[in-house]
């Protein structure tokens, strides 16, 4: 019952911010009283882009099994590049159906844990440690793109907060990998401590045991972060494909590229979708963000959003239709 109400909550939210992205965007108009849909349908679609789109969205969740395969190989688990393949585009459909990034993972972790009951440990610690490279790669990532584009020396209240909240984040990420990585941690401190909580001390001790077992794969964890820039490069390439297959004048590439970083911070809420798509909307419409000689039009955010939303949908098509494929073989 618990979880039935889980889910219903997570779709009211769903619903409630969509229905509000669209309110705006059926109401603002342009100074011709026009407001994005009907400009939307006035202006040519560039096919070629948004076919790119989903090109380059499934060359970034590609690049992501592979990093997660390297992680799984290094810790001396054997798993195919067929198996990492469909276990890896599962999570991504389960993802986007309420479950979310974490969602997604735990169900990935649970299958592959369960294919190594002699390696639990190091199974579940190759997904954690796929997404703690993730996740601070993309803070790194936006706080380049923040500092690089100029984002933060807007005065915009909204502006303000992503740039402090994405520096701090950084911080904190950064903070946390050099503690790890501290001699105090190598000399077993912490698995003691941890083997004396009751019930699942042992459990977590061989977790945290396994985790940090990477300390000795720095050049394993060099390579999976090299290659997690190429990811979020390519996801941001696909959300600036879809914007300018849509309309004419929008925002350059590294600016989208910049934009994403920043919505993305949203993969660690446990939602799958709406929030994105709300800060992307607010990130479009911020006053003197873009080089661009007029305004933005009030909903063009929205709009992208969910082209760039459809295009992950193709793309967990795709996944579907692989995971099928490589089943029967």
């Amino acid at each position: 019952m618990w979880r039935l109400l889980y889910i219903l909550v997570q779709i009211l939210f769903i619903v409630g911010i969509f229905g509000f992205l669209f309110w705006n965007a059926v109401n603002a108009t342009d100074n011709e009283g026009k407001n994005v849909f009907a400009i939307l349908q006035e202006q040519p679609k560039r096919w070629h882009f948004l076919v790119g789109a989903f090109f380059a969205q499934l060359l970034g969740l590609s690049l992501t099994i592979i990093r997660w395969r390297w992680l799984v190989l290094t810790l001396g688990l054997e798993i195919s590049r067929r198996e990492a393949f469909r276990l890896g585009f599962l999570g991504y459909v389960l993802q986007l159906i309420l479950l979310g990034p974490v969602g997604g993972d735990a169900v990935k972790a649970a299958i592959f844990a369960k294919r190594n009951p002699n390696n639990m440990s190091k199974a579940v610690a190759s997904i954690f440690i796929d997404r703690f490279i993730g996740l601070v790669v993309m803070f790194l990532c936006a706080a380049f793109f923040i500092l690089y584009t100029g984002f933060h020396s807007l005065t915009h209240p909204t502006a303000l907060f992503f740039t402090y909240l994405t520096f701090a984040l950084t911080v904190a990420a950064l903070l946390g990998s050099a503690i790890v990585f501290h001699p105090f941690f190598s000399k077993g401190y912490i698995e003691r401590m941890i083997e004396k909580i009751p019930l699942c001390g042992k459990l977590f001790s061989s977790f945290v045991q396994a985790l940090l077992r990477y300390r000795e794969h720095t050049r394993v964890l060099l390579k999976c972060c090299f290659i997690t820039i190429f990811v979020h490069l390519s996801f941001g390439l696909s959300l600036y494909w879809a914007a300018i297959g849509l309309f004419t004048s929008v925002p350059d590439l590294l600016e989208h590229i910049m934009i994403h970083s920043i919505a993305n911070l949203t993969a660690m809420l446990p939602i799958a979708v709406g929030p994105y798509e709300l800060v992307l909307d607010q990130l479009y419409q911020l006053e003197g963000i873009y080089q661009l000689q007029e305004k933005m039009i009030t909903g063009m955010g929205f709009v992208v959003s969910l082209m760039y939303r459809l295009t992950t949908i193709f793309v967990a098509i795709a996944a579907i239709a692989f995971y099928y494929a490589a089943k029967r073989k």
